[in-house]
């Protein structure tokens, strides 16, 4: 797989705004109980759909022949 320096950026910063987004909704909404378990699976969750996301976009650029 071929990723820029600015897909592996975009991967490290939403993985600072998945915890952080997962925190508030969590701790402070208390969305989904309020516990830490919810918290942990929600942070996973986000972060392994941005890791589909990001296999996606070169497996589409693979399909239409721009990569």
């Amino acid at each position: 797989m071929n990723f820029t320096l600015i897909d592996y950026t975009a991967f490290g910063l939403w993985i600072l705004i998945s915890i952080v987004l997962s925190y508030i909704l969590v701790s402070k909404f208390n969305l989904f109980g309020g516990n830490k378990k919810a918290q942990l699976a929600l942070s996973t969750g986000l972060i392994l759909g941005h890791l589909i996301y990001l296999v996606w976009k070169n497996i589409f650029l693979i399909l239409v022949g721009a990569n």
